[in-house]
């Protein structure tokens, strides 16, 4: 049987185990996120290694008394981190993009004594509301290009705050790693994010 094999596999060499659990079942893995969760040809071969390195670590742990007992003790692996990845890219978009001009009217209010006149920005933001941040387009390219220049406007240790809450680490966790106590952190994350928001949205008015 496959799983047997690939049991084998592992026990041998792990590079062998690897190689018998890609055979056997790489191409279900990969069609099933593809099919399944919708996930483009790099993200799907993304979570296929994942899953092919989770199942390397641990699967000299466990029995398994049937091919079936296998499988789905693999799909299941695998469909956790699909949705690992699909929650990690959600987070991702909601902390970048600007979604519609009531979300903006939210963000504007951590720009603690600075007035900002939002309907002189409506259309831009109506621009930016209908972007989807994983297609290459132009208007993509400078919603971006306008990103970086606003993330330049910003002090270090905002700018240091702002990419570490975009890759998903805890307030705990950045105070750790730059040094500082976490005292209002989120509340200077917030005000960070809606600087750079503003000033994006400053830029893009001038280019769209």
């Amino acid at each position: 049987m496959k799983y047997q094999q690939v049991i084998s596999g592992f026990i041998q060499d792990s590079k062998l185990g690897l190689k018998s659990l890609f055979e056997g079942y790489g191409s279900q893995l990969f069609g099933f996120s593809v099919t399944h969760f919708h996930l483009d040809e790099d993200e799907g071969y993304e979570v296929l290694y994942k899953t092919m390195e989770t199942v390397g670590k641990v699967i000299t742990r466990y029995e398994f008394n049937s091919e079936t007992h296998f499988a789905n003790w693999l799909f299941k692996i695998h469909k956790n981190n699909v949705l690992q990845l699909l929650r990690i890219k959600k987070r991702k978009e909601q902390q970048i993009q600007i979604v519609d001009f009531n979300d903006w009217k939210e963000e504007a209010k951590e720009l603690e004594g600075e007035y900002v006149d939002l309907e002189f920005f409506r259309p831009v933001i109506g621009e930016i509301a209908q972007l989807k941040l994983y297609e290459n387009s132009q208007k993509n390219s400078k919603l971006f290009l306008a990103l970086q220049k606003a993330l330049q406007e910003i002090t270090d240790l905002e700018r240091d705050l702002l990419l570490l809450r975009m890759n998903n680490f805890s307030y705990d966790e950045i105070a750790a790693m730059l040094g500082i106590e976490n005292n209002q952190l989120k509340v200077k994350f917030l005000r960070a994010k809606a600087k750079v928001e503003k000033k994006t949205l400053e830029i893009l008015n001038d280019n769209l």
